[in-house]
Parts: structure tokens; sequence; C-alpha cells
């Protein structure tokens, strides 16, 4: 909670003093993503999260229920760009935890010895959602968030895995780990589009096969679409998101 400290003018340096002593505060939902209806919709808690390694993430929380779905964003974005899929996930009463990468261009702030670590991101954010009492926890990403969740969360116990779009990490964005892709024994649902070239249909179909999870499956649309947009494009977006959800609820019992 925000202090407030009663001061005279002639003492303004003493309430800034006070100000900085009582740490600043994460951005609200509207300051980092601005005012509009999806996010207005969502009653979402901000929050600063710290990695294992000490970087600072900048997390939202919101929904409720013993299921927390873990969103993570693309490449060259940040939590905003999930706001609509989670407002679905709410809605289907689930817990929704969201976050900004490290270094990215959202909030969180960065590491000089590991200026792109995903999966300890991912780790954090998992972590939070346990502590928040989450019995089941399901990571979903898009694009290079989903990517992460391939190739950099195998040692991370969850209920579940979906990748929208995500198979490899292109260089500078992580490091693709082929031996923990077969590690990965939990569900694993993968949605594409056949004419992807961010994820070429060849590729993700021969990342899939190396998935250790003996439970998974595959949804290729027409066309090109790409990480959210898969639930968020009208052509797309009400059979995508059913299936997420099904999967999910089936998965979750």
């Amino acid at each position: 909670m925000r202090r407030y400290v009663s001061v005279t003018v002639a003492s303004c340096a003493v309430w800034a003093a006070a100000a900085g002593a009582a740490g600043d505060m994460p951005p609200t939902l509207v300051e980092a993503c601005g005012d509009y209806s999806t996010v207005r919709a969502l009653s979402a808690r901000s929050f600063w999260q710290e990695t294992r390694d000490g970087v600072r993430l900048y997390m939202i929380e919101a929904g409720s229920g013993k299921t927390t779905a873990v969103l993570a964003h693309g490449g060259q974005s940040n939590l905003c760009e999930t706001l609509t899929f989670a407002t679905k996930l709410v809605a289907a009463g689930y817990k929704v935890v969201a976050f900004d990468f490290r270094g990215r261009t959202g909030h969180s702030g960065s590491s000089s010895s590991h200026p792109l670590s995903l999966g300890r991101d991912l780790a954090a954010a998992v972590a939070h959602a346990r502590q928040g009492g989450a019995e089941r926890v399901f990571l979903i990403g898009s694009s290079m968030g989903g990517a992460a969740i391939v190739q950099n969360t195998a040692a991370l116990k969850v209920e579940g895995r979906i990748s929208l779009s995500g198979t490899r990490l292109w260089r500078g964005y992580g490091i693709n780990n082929p031996a923990g892709v077969a590690r990965i024994r939990a569900p694993f649902l993968y949605i594409g589009s056949r004419n992807d070239w961010r994820a070429p249909l060849k590729e993700a179909l021969e990342i899939f096969r190396r998935v250790g999870a003996a439970d998974k499956r595959t949804a290729f649309y027409p066309g090109s679409f790409h990480g959210w947009e898969l639930v968020e494009n009208p052509r797309f977006a009400s059979q995508t998101r059913a299936l997420i959800l099904r999967w999910i609820a089936n998965h979750a019992k």
C-alpha cells in the first residue's frame, strides 16, 4: 500500500526520502497497457516478482480458483498482448498470471549476466502461482513465449503446456535445448498454422515429435496466422479458444 507523509513545502525533501524508502510502486495495468475496454474489464493486481537470479519482473494476476494459467508473451512485446485471452480465461473460472520478460519492451528489469533468460522468468511466474495456492498450473505462450515453454521449462513441474506458434528460439532470444524438449512429460498442446514462416510446419512437427510427453496433440489451421492471432482473429478465434479451454478443463481434473 502506498504511504503518504504530511509535510510542509519547506520539508518536501523529507517527503521524497520517505517515498523512496517505501519503494516504487508497480504500474497499474492501465498505466502499463493503456485505458481501453479490455484493460478495464480485467480486474488485475500488478506487482513486482524477483527471479532466483535477482531480476525484478513486472507481473499481474487476475481471476481466482485453484487452476492458474501463466501467460508468456512474444518477442518485441510485453504482457499487454496477453490480456484479451486473459479475460477469456478469467471468465472461464481460471486464475491468470502474466508478466513482462526481462530486458524486453515492458517494465521488468534486466540482467547483464543473463540478458534474456526466458526459463528463469517463467520459473518465477510458476513459483508465484504455486505460492498463491495454485494446485494446477498451465503454461501458455505465444511465439517467443511459446518457444520458451517448449525449450526452457522441462525442469518446471506444471500440469500442461500450450504453445501458440512457438517452436525454437531464434538467435539472440535464448537457448534451444533439444535434450530438455525430450524431458517434457506433462501434457502438451501445440497450435499453429500451415503457412507460418516464423514457425514453419515442417519444423513445428519435427520439434513436436521430440517432445517426451505421452499425452500430446497438435492443431494446425490454414493460412499464416501466428501466436495470439489464433485466439483473436475472427476466422479461428472461437474454435481455438474452445479447444484450449476444453483441453485445460480435461487436464485439470
